[in-house]
């Protein structure tokens, strides 16, 4: 049965649902002896793209090292879905090696891959975060947003000094917003972190001092 999966999947005469069915019939029974079937059609750029992204999600879902290393090349595919794909395969392979390609994909020009980098980066947890703080001080403010989120969700103490130092210097409102969502998220209670917190408190933007005075009590909740 796997012998004739693989020789529908290799088909491009048979219908694109024909050759779906037959890769899920391939991955639910998966051995490393597949790999270089899945590169092969990876690869191809006369392929289906619809198969190709398939393909993506695939080793993604097999995760570790070797699919990381199929996915690496095509991060930045010409065809949209297919690199939409591929991003997020990245992150589902937990491979501290994929931050660096996501973090530039959130430089992207459709907004979909963004929306996949930004997620995939969540799925990399605290392996990313080296990168995410490094993205405070350096991405697009889109980009900085989201690793304010992430660090916020991660709840990364190791993250409050460049949460912090953003807050004073960045001229983004809505950075500036989720830095502080993220400081209360992550709940360290210390005088700096206090200190910029009392002082956003007092700043005219609503959204800024709404969330300073939220993380305020949430620290509070933390430390009781």
């Amino acid at each position: 049965m796997i012998e004739d999966a693989i020789n529908t999947l290799r088909e491009k005469k048979q219908s694109s649902q024909t050759r779906l069915d037959a890769l899920l019939v391939i991955v639910g029974k998966f051995e490393s002896d597949y790999f270089p079937l899945f590169e092969e059609i990876l690869q191809d750029q006369e392929e289906d793209p619809g198969i190709r992204s398939a393909v993506a999600l695939a080793l993604g879902k097999i995760s570790g090292e070797r699919p990381f290393q199929i996915l690496r090349p095509h991060s930045q595919d010409h065809n949209d879905t297919v690199r939409n794909y591929v991003i997020q395969a990245l992150g589902m392979t937990h491979q501290e090696a994929a931050a660096p390609l996501l973090v530039q994909a959130l430089q992207d020009k459709s907004n979909t891959v963004f929306a996949s980098a930004s997620e995939a980066l969540g799925e990399l947890g605290h392996k990313a975060l080296p990168y995410l703080i490094d993205i405070l001080s350096s991405g697009a403010a889109d980009a900085r947003c989201i690793a304010a989120w992430q660090l916020g969700e991660l709840q990364a103490e190791q993250s409050v000094p460049a949460l912090v130092k953003t807050i004073r210097n960045e001229e983004s409102v809505p950075v500036i917003a989720l830095c502080i969502w993220a400081l209360g998220e992550i709940g360290m209670c210390s005088s700096e972190v206090l200190q910029i917190l009392s002082e956003a408190k007092a700043k005219p933007e609503p959204d800024v001092r709404l969330r300073a005075e939220t993380a305020m009590k949430k620290i509070a909740r933390h430390t009781n």
